[in-house]
């Protein structure tokens, strides 16, 4: 039988799925429903056989109805036009039409329009390509699954996110970012070459997403141990623990766009994504930087401004995260006689102050109010064990050091790669005042239980706290 530590090729699907049926015998973990991962110099060459697999898999033969879906993006491949590329592998064997997703934005939102509209272009294909980033798969995994799950073949041609091999879709809802049930794709093809020419802030990003590995599974493990999270699975987390038993040495890479180091990323990030999928739940790999994250994306679409990339915005909140996880496991910070239950009228009205001003209508604090309620009312059912975790918290933060690397190592790291280190270094740039907004509200947005929710109920969230954990994140000067 495979371990763990062995399974460092996510190509290896078969592999994969043997390691997690052998772990799982209580059947909790999802099956791992890709056809095939391709992660290579070339995987782009070989559309045509992934489309044909994925008829054959879903019992077509013959000409097929095929829909690729683009964004108005000009994807290239060493110079040439991707999309074109494409088509031309599929226009003499198949009937191909190509359907351009634009909503007005610089980069396409996710939002309940383009979702339907991706899914209405789709009606009536035998299977679909996506060709680009992270939403445009995500899109593609709606419109699929709204079609009765005809198959999607991914072509990715950035390591910018880890959601390219999973079965959920980040999508926009009422302006708040949001993960919903989608399906796997059935074919993904990740080819270094096309990805090694996307826009460098696209794979620097990627590694920013990457790196929150080694900080966000104690997140998930710790909304377990309170009882919050019950999607938790020890086989998850040891492939978590494999994928980060150390820092990847060759970030650097990352920033000259090495082929052998853009490939690594984007064997990370499929990991990721595939521990996230079996998981049925993001939540393994998305903790207090990623909420972090999606608080400036909630700031900048409620003033009609262009996003920055979510895994440059991780990358630095990262930063944030491991300074808060590390002064919890090394110090005495966390002790028992410190322990409140939260006050469900003053957090309502926290939620209001803090998310009020970005929209009159109040729909954007009510969002975030409803789903701060599910999770007051777990608090509130499972303080037994909140009582317990604390009581024992040097046992568990033994635990929890296995999961979490320093600042130290991995700021230099983070910077090696090319992507930001800071708030200010990110696209757009974020003042002071506004990366503060989103790290002191960030447990406020949403029902999921992570570190900076416990020390919010043992009055360690303080000003004073805040501005320690922000030390070095906050501007190119603080971080030299």
């Amino acid at each position: 039988m495979a371990h763990a530590h062995d399974l460092s090729d996510p190509t290896d699907l078969a592999g994969l799925r043997r390691y997690l049926k052998a772990e799982d015998a209580a059947g909790k973990l999802a099956s791992l429903d890709m056809l095939d991962l391709q992660i290579s110099g070339d995987a782009h060459l070989h559309v045509a056989a992934a489309v044909g697999d994925a008829l054959a898999q879903a019992g077509k033969s013959g000409r097929a109805a095929i829909v690729i879906l683009v964004d108005k993006s000009a994807i290239k491949r060493q110079g040439h036009s991707l999309r074109a590329f494409v088509e031309g592998q599929l226009q003499d064997t198949h009937t191909v039409r190509t359907a351009v997703l634009d909503d007005g934005h610089r980069t396409l939102h996710a939002d309940d329009k383009v979702l339907d509209a991706a899914t209405r272009e789709v009606k009536g294909a035998d299977l679909v390509v996506t060709i680009g980033s992270g939403t445009m798969t995500d899109i593609g995994k709606v419109a699929t699954n709204r079609n009765a799950n005809i198959p999607q073949v991914a072509v990715q041609t950035a390591a910018s996110v880890d959601g390219f091999t999973d079965n959920v879709s980040v999508i926009l809802r009422n302006g708040v970012k949001r993960t919903i049930p989608s399906r796997w794709p059935t074919v993904v093809l990740a080819d270094a070459t096309t990805i090694a020419d996307a826009p460098l802030e696209l794979n620097t990003s990627g590694y920013g997403e990457a790196i929150s590995l080694f900080t966000a599974p104690a997140d998930w493990y710790l909304a377990n141990l309170v009882g919050l999270d019950n999607t938790f699975h020890p086989a998850s987390m040891e492939l978590l623990k494999a994928a980060a038993a150390e820092p990847p040495g060759w970030a650097a890479g990352v920033a000259t766009g090495d082929k052998q180091a853009i490939q690594n990323l984007t064997r990370l990030l499929a990991l990721r994504g595939i521990v996230s999928g079996v998981s049925n739940t993001t939540a393994c790999l998305s903790g207090v930087e990623h909420v972090i994250s999606h608080m400036l994306d909630l700031h900048h679409a409620a003033h009609h401004r262009p996003t920055g990339l979510h895994g440059a915005q991780v990358g630095v909140a990262t930063l944030v995260a491991t300074r808060l996880w590390r002064r919890a496991i090394d110090t005495d910070l966390i002790t028992p006689e410190r322990l409140r239950k939260p006050d469900s009228k003053a957090m309502e009205q926290r939620i209001g102050n803090a998310f009020g001003p970005l929209d009159p209508a109040g729909a954007i604090a009510a969002e975030c109010w409803a789903d701060c309620q599910k999770k007051l009312k777990l608090v509130d059912q499972n303080w037994d064990r909140f009582v317990s975790v604390v009581a024992d918290w040097k046992s568990h933060a033994r635990e929890f050091g296995k999961m979490v690397q320093p600042s130290e190592i991995l700021r230099p790291t983070l910077k090696a790669s090319g992507s930001p280190a800071t708030f200010a270094d990110l696209n757009p740039a974020i003042s002071p005042d506004l990366a503060h907004w989103a790290v002191k509200h960030c447990h406020l947005m949403r029902n999921r239980f992570n570190l900076v929710d416990l020390l919010d109920m043992m009055g360690l969230w303080t000003e004073d706290m805040i501005a320690w954990a922000m030390e070095g994140s906050v501007s190119r000067k603080a971080a030299a």
